[in-house]
């Protein structure tokens, strides 16, 4: 998933974190953040659907 980071615009409301994004999708975890190559802060988000490994 590619998203805006927080700061990307001059709102308070644009932009999500990792950990928003991670809580944000019940049943899927985070498992790679990547920075984008914009001027303004950006990520490609990676997720996988099922439990985190014992």
């Amino acid at each position: 998933m590619f998203g805006y980071g927080p700061g990307a615009f001059d709102d308070a409301w644009s932009g999500v974190t990792a950990d928003e994004l991670g809580a944000g999708f019940p049943g899927w975890r985070l498992v790679d953040v990547t920075p984008g190559t914009n001027p303004v802060p950006t990520y490609w988000f990676t997720l996988r659907r099922g439990a985190a490994p014992a």
